[in-house]
């Protein structure tokens, strides 16, 4: 996979990520900055090999087609925290890549910290809210609002 993407790379490079080591399921390369045309050039690219493509601001993942955050989540729901329904589990993204986490049917209690506005019409699903702040203080507001409910 990784020799056929670097055979077809136009005007990009791509750069393994120093974490590979530790993952799974996908394989990352750095972001370095990927224009949309790139991006999407090489989601068009994995789709044709049979893989599944996202990315965030940091990485960009190659994986199974069918393997997103919130399939993985409702399987880990079910395997292992089975008294917890989706309902009740509050989601939480910044980035495309957690696009999943945001299906109203699945996960009516979705956050995006404010960054995740600047992948707004790149989302199959919005967030059910968005706080004010972006990143990690986007996600420590939403925990200070939780605790002070």
């Amino acid at each position: 996979m990784l020799s056929y993407l670097l055979a077809q790379r136009q005007d990009f490079q791509l750069q393994e990520s120093t974490d590979n080591r530790f993952r799974i399921t996908d394989w990352t390369f750095d972001n370095c900055q990927l224009t949309i045309t790139q991006l999407e050039r090489l989601d068009t690219l994995c789709d044709a090999l049979g893989w599944g493509f996202t990315y965030s601001s940091v990485h960009c993942h190659i994986k199974p087609a069918s393997q997103n955050k919130g399939t993985s989540l409702i399987q880990v729901l079910s395997n292992y925290f089975p008294q917890y329904s989706p309902e009740q589990i509050v989601t939480v993204g910044d980035s495309s890549n957690d696009a999943s986490l945001f299906n109203p049917e699945q996960f009516p209690l979705s956050v995006g910290v404010a960054n995740i506005l600047d992948y707004a019409d790149e989302l199959i699903y919005q967030p059910t809210y968005v706080t004010t702040a972006a990143e990690g203080e986007g996600f420590c507001e939403l925990v200070q609002g939780i605790l002070s409910s």
